[in-house]
């Protein structure tokens, strides 16, 4: 008989971490959502800024690309306005 009760005991135990096992499960499933619909709302909040500062980039980039473009020209040019002068 010692050994049935033994028996039972440890089947209340198991099934009460089971129990509670669960519960951690579907609490760490919620907090998971949770950031991740946290981090989504962040990204969603925040697009309008980086979009900004991929245009202002952008802009950068295409000015000083015109800008070396431009290089070679000056330098003929101020070549060009040095041998008119000597």
């Amino acid at each position: 008989m010692e050994l049935s009760g033994l028996k039972k005991t440890l089947n209340v135990e198991v099934e009460q971490l089971r129990s509670e096992f669960q519960e951690l499960r579907n609490t760490l499933q919620q907090q998971q959502e949770d950031v991740t619909a946290s981090l989504r709302n962040l990204v969603i909040s925040d697009l309008p800024k980086v979009e900004e500062s991929v245009k202002a980039t952008d802009v950068t980039k295409e000015e000083d690309n015109a800008k070396e473009s431009d290089e070679p020209k000056v330098k003929e040019l101020a070549k060009e306005s040095d041998e008119k002068v000597n």
